[in-house]
């Protein structure tokens, strides 16, 4: 597979917005889905903290995480969030030069 562009993003809420994230969240993962060069995009529950989760996002270039940047959604998105968390969110981007299945498989 050739090389990808690889977001992982790390968010905290308390638990009295727990509900209004995850909507925020289903919401930015069903827009994002939907454009060009988006390969996979998901948020998913921490399994040692109900109230933290982990964004992982798969674009096909660095030329499609940038039209994602510039999406009204994300905006949204990001105003929503900010207001919501317990703590700075995380973000990290990552440029793959190549991917391979696991051995054997």
């Amino acid at each position: 597979m050739p090389g990808v562009i690889l977001v992982v993003g790390r968010v905290r809420c308390a638990p009295e917005n727990r509900d209004e994230l995850v909507a925020l969240m289903e919401t930015m993962q069903d827009n994002s889905r939907l454009e060009d060069g988006c390969l996979r995009y998901g948020f998913f529950a921490a399994v040692e903290d109900p109230l933290s989760f982990v964004a992982v996002e798969e674009w096909a270039d660095r030329e499609a995480l940038d039209r994602h940047f510039a999406q009204p959604h994300l905006r949204e998105f990001s105003r929503g969030l900010l207001a919501i968390v317990s703590e700075q969110p995380e973000v990290a981007i990552h440029e793959v030069a190549g991917t391979e299945g696991f051995p054997g498989a």
